[in-house]
């Protein structure tokens, strides 16, 4: 009885898998990438489909600019109001 309680506590954890993708994993910082809002401080994760990323972005207008990503200006796309930039190279973590 006690190997089969054994058996069943090292089957349950057999299938756990870590993401061994590359790069750091994502903070969820601003221009961070992103799979969902929860993933972003922001709350606003975008889908740039034509571009092929998603990238947690914040509100932008002529008046409220967007904070440079790693030294490097970023714009704001005035269609949708928010920062747009390809993302960091990092993983987000399933």
């Amino acid at each position: 009885m006690r190997m089969l309680l054994a058996l069943l506590l090292v089957g349950a954890c057999a299938g756990d898998e870590t993401d061994v993708g590359k790069g750091p994993v994502c903070s969820g910082m601003l221009y961070d990438n992103c799979a969902q809002e929860h993933d972003c401080m922001s709350n606003e994760c975008r889908t740039y489909t034509a571009e092929g990323y998603n990238v947690c972005t914040q509100q932008c207008s002529a008046s409220v600019p967007c904070p440079d990503k790693d030294g490097m200006p970023v714009t704001c796309d005035m269609a949708s109001g928010v920062c747009k930039i390809a993302p960091r190279d990092c993983r987000v973590l399933p």
